[in-house]
């Protein structure tokens, strides 16, 4: 900068940790080529200090042309610079730490203009490295004070100098032995003005470059002017404006000031809008950020609007139309879901209250429940079109018919079933089988009643614990004629899928499996009585409902039902003996 043109000095104001310049202070800074006038300004001798009014030329650099001779190409484009990016980025970059649920505000920054610069936070800049900057860093760099910048005529350079700290660039021109003509020399790496090559920035061609002490133009870095602030000079010499490539990724420079914007989403020269961080590098993944977060395209830098991804700690958030950090109820393909509102987390298999009052559950899968629901223990069931659980009202569950209690909770089931006779298949001897028939139909399953004794086993050589006993087609005999629900599981393992033993269950667990859709064939008495245990009798339980059980008899001409109470079962069951056998209590067979 040459101080030998006017007499300016420039009054600074302190920000927080910062050195701000008042008004339009900034470009009146840059060098003695502004347009300015000794008369133009006004010296306040009680606190030797200057204001300057100067007008302030257009800032001809802020065009799409200049974003061509910056060499600046729409970043959106550059995924394939990535790997570039990811390996060369400074030492300074900032790490995300994980989301923890505070909600607290993020205020952000709004991009600094000329008529605000006295509100404009002047970080150290420490943050941005390389080695030219390291040079430049080396020396012992302060912010200015209020002993303003003297750049009168009338003040030797000398003298100006030894106000201020010796980081700051002198702008003093080094005469040359031999007067040159003024203007750039012939492979533009130099300037000359007033017959001296210059240093520091400079007014030049209605742009602003910088110089360093040897007179050599500064290309492509960050480094800091003759008055303290730092500025970005891109491959062409001229300072900065917008978003620039720079240190292995992009930072963004204000328009009017020409100073880094940090903390602020604002909009490119190519029309995309991109964030910078607090360290003014362009952000990825989750950022703070007005009081949220965001989330920016690792590849692109463009902001992910609705959509769930991984954050860069792991977790995965979802984001909302705004690109916002999403939470509770969220519509998101095809369906909704649940985050919580402190750790932004995805809920799972959990019924939680809405942003507008009602009440959902979410599966495991964290997706909104329709119909039948297993949670804390019992079954509920929720409307399909309005996702509210049902209460006091009976509701067709797929495999049955349900009743809902006052507290959503399935009370009542009657399953949908087949009813088959063993005497219309001519096994008077086959209640088992035509048991097991009934129960298979439930889940829409059916077995030739044949096939499964011969798959059994029978004879008059066996037990009923390794095969039937007897015949199914019919024949005499003192023992009972039948087979124990182990070796029936056990024979039909390959033909019936989901056959399972159930021998020595209660009432709470039948009650279970009718609730879960699964009928279960029982070993019992024909009449529910102990007095003649020659009746022994397999049939099959198809339906629940205030303490009785449903049962469905197959030794029938035609569909033969009826209701017993829970306790008769039981006690029959339990105590059921087979003549000639040592009968096992409560027998049961179950097909899930």
């Amino acid at each position: 900068m040459d101080y030998n043109d006017s007499k300016k000095r420039f009054k600074l104001y302190k920000a927080g940790k910062a050195w701000l310049i008042a008004g339009t202070v900034f470009l009146t800074l840059i060098g003695a080529n502004l347009a300015a006038n000794a008369d133009s300004t006004t010296t306040d001798t009680g606190n030797n200090s200057v204001q300057n009014t100067q007008t302030v030329p257009n800032n001809q650099d802020i065009t799409s042309a200049d974003a061509d001779q910056n060499n600046v190409t729409p970043i959106s484009s550059k995924a394939d610079d990535k790997n570039q990016t990811e390996t060369t980025k400074g030492t300074d970059e900032t790490v995300n730490e994980p989301i923890n649920g505070d909600s607290n505000a993020v205020e952000s920054n709004s991009t600094t203009t000329i008529d605000d610069i006295s509100s404009k936070s002047d970080k150290d800049k420490d943050d941005v490295t390389t080695t030219a900057q390291a040079d430049s860093n080396n020396q012992n760099s302060t912010s200015l004070n209020t002993d303003n910048i003297n750049k009168d005529k009338n003040v030797s350079t000398e003298t100006s100098t030894n106000n201020h700290d010796d980081s700051v660039k002198s702008d003093s021109s080094t005469p040359t032995d031999n007067a040159k003509p003024d203007g750039w020399n012939a492979d533009h790496t130099q300037y000359t003005q007033d017959g001296q090559l210059v240093t520091g920035v400079h007014n030049i061609d209605g742009t602003y470059y910088d110089f360093d002490e040897n007179h050599n133009i500064v290309k492509n870095n960050y480094v800091q002017s003759q008055w303290g602030l730092w500025y970005m000079f891109g491959n062409d010499g001229r300072i900065a404006t917008k978003v620039t490539p720079w240190a292995g990724t992009y930072y963004y420079f204000d328009p009017l000031t020409y100073l880094r914007v940090d903390n602020n989403y604002v909009q490119s020269q190519w029309g995309d809008w991109y964030m910078f961080g607090d360290n003014g590098q362009i952000a990825t993944k989750v950022t703070p950020w007005a009081g949220t977060y965001y989330y920016f395209d690792p590849l692109t830098y463009l902001r992910v609007d609705n959509n769930y991804v991984q954050s860069q700690w792991g977790d995965w958030y979802m984001f909302g139309d705004n690109g916002q950090i999403a939470t509770k109820v969220i519509p998101w393909s095809g369906t909704y879901y649940y985050f919580d509102p402190l750790t932004y987390l995805r809920v799972d298999n959990n019924y939680v209250q809405s942003q507008w009052g009602t009440w959902y559950m979410f599966g495991n899968d964290g997706r909104i429940v329709v119909g039948l629901a297993d949670w804390t223990g019992a079954k509920y069931y929720f409307d399909p079109s309005t996702y509210l659980k049902v209460t006091n009202a009976w509701e067709n569950v797929g495999y049955g018919s349900a009743y809902f209690d006052g507290n959503g909770q399935m009370d009542s089931i009657n399953l949908f079933h087949q009813w088959y006779s063993q005497l219309n298949q001519s096994m008077p001897e086959g209640c088992e089988g035509a048991s097991l028939q009934i129960a298979a139909s439930v889940p829409g399953r059916y077995y030739n009643l044949a096939d499964i004794y011969n798959t059994i086993g029978y004879g008059w050589n066996l037990t009923p614990y390794n095969g039937f006993y007897g015949n199914p087609w019919g024949g005499s005999s003192y023992k009972v004629q039948t087979v124990f629900a182990s070796a029936m599981a056990n024979k039909l393992a390959g033909m019936v899928s989901g056959i399972q033993d159930l021998t020595g269950a209660g009432v709470g667990t039948v009650i279970d499996e009718l609730r879960n859709g699964h009928a279960v064939v029982t070993w019992a008495n024909i009449d529910w009585n102990l007095y003649n245990q020659n009746d022994f009798h397999v049939m099959s339980i198809v339906g629940y409902s205030n303490g009785q059980f449903l049962i469905s008899d197959p030794y029938a001409y035609s569909q033969k039902e009826y209701w017993i109470p829970t306790s008769t079962w039981a006690y029959v069951n339990a105590n059921t003996q087979a003549v000639g056998w040592n009968t096992p209590r409560s027998m049961n067979l179950v097909i899930n």
